[in-house]
């Protein structure tokens, strides 16, 4: 990327751009950038402040909606970018924070930055806004051309990588090569699903038997439950109510009364016998004569009181 100039000032101006990469259109306003985009770029290429205004407020002389336009202005750029597209940013582009903000998206997508600086006389600039349909006014325009005369002295320590400045006359003789360069994976890009690889990872359970779809198949999930799952009832007489319908056999109406099953009775676990408050169990206390022993069957000896 250069700048070929011939040493006959008349001659025309030959301008070589790479794609993608980012163009910064710099001047006062009315100093002739929208018709020089209009003249050497595609409408597709160029992004223009007061376009993206009008289609945020319906208004492209509002000036109270910038950081709106001018957040589109960049979210546009950037989406061109990550398709190897050329971006022609139109604005006045005076302010320092806004060329910054151009130079570091350009280092992200490791592209060149370029600057065209309009240097048209201030007379010049009222002229032409003085004959538009759309004006600004001849006291925005001069300090405009004041701001344009600070960024002129500034800019190129801010780490452009081609600054080219234009006179009146060069904005219709220069002429402008464009040569493609595609960058090998953008940031926009990088976390991507390929297109090769659009297949859905398989589930857990398909991936039993190696992936295939016969080993897919052939263990599918069961939908009765497992014998193991549910444990019987511990006591029998009292059956837990079937979660189904009732079987087809108590459907009809039985001709002989229920036989008693043949198998052996289910064992009934019977509590223990509790002693009946009635018959107590009494110790009779020692005395000297000897101990008394009651015998199972027999009431226990008790000493008469004197």
């Amino acid at each position: 990327m250069a700048e070929e100039q011939t040493a006959n000032q008349s001659q025309d101006k030959r301008v070589r751009l790479v794609r993608p990469s980012i163009v910064l259109l710099c001047g006062p306003a009315a100093c002739g950038k929208s018709t020089f985009a209009q003249r050497h770029f595609r409408p597709t290429q160029i992004i223009s402040s007061d376009w993206a205004r009008g289609r945020v407020c319906d208004d492209e002389r509002d000036q109270r909606f910038q950081p709106q336009a001018f957040s589109l202005v960049r979210y546009l750029t950037e989406l061109r970018l990550g398709l190897n597209r050329l971006c022609v940013v139109d604005s006045t582009a005076l302010t320092p924070p806004h060329r910054r903000e151009y130079l570091e998206l350009a280092k992200r997508f490791h592209i060149p930055c370029v600057v065209f600086l309009f240097d048209v006389p201030l007379e010049k600039c009222i002229e032409r806004d003085r004959l538009r349909e759309r004006t600004v006014g001849s006291p925005v325009i001069e300090r405009h051309y004041q701001a344009f005369t600070q960024t002129k002295a500034d800019i190129k320590q801010e780490g452009f990588d081609q600054i080219i400045e234009l006179s009146d006359e060069d904005t219709e003789k220069v002429q402008i090569e464009i040569i493609f360069r595609p960058i090998p994976q953008s940031p926009v890009t990088a976390g991507r699903r390929p297109q090769g690889e659009s297949r859905p990872a398989p589930r857990p359970w398909q991936q039993r038997a190696g992936g295939s779809p016969a080993g897919r198949e052939a263990r599918p999930p069961s939908p009765m439950p497992s014998p193991a799952q549910h444990p019987p009832a511990s006591s029998p007489a009292q059956p837990s109510p079937p979660a189904g319908p009732p079987p087809k056999l108590e459907a009809k109406a039985p001709s002989s009364p229920p036989k008693a099953p043949s198998g052996p009775a289910p064992a009934q676990v019977e509590a223990p016998p509790v002693a009946s408050p009635a018959a107590p169990v009494e110790h009779p206390a020692p005395s000297s004569q000897g101990t008394n022993r009651a015998t199972p069957g027999s009431a226990p000896k008790t000493k008469p009181e004197p």
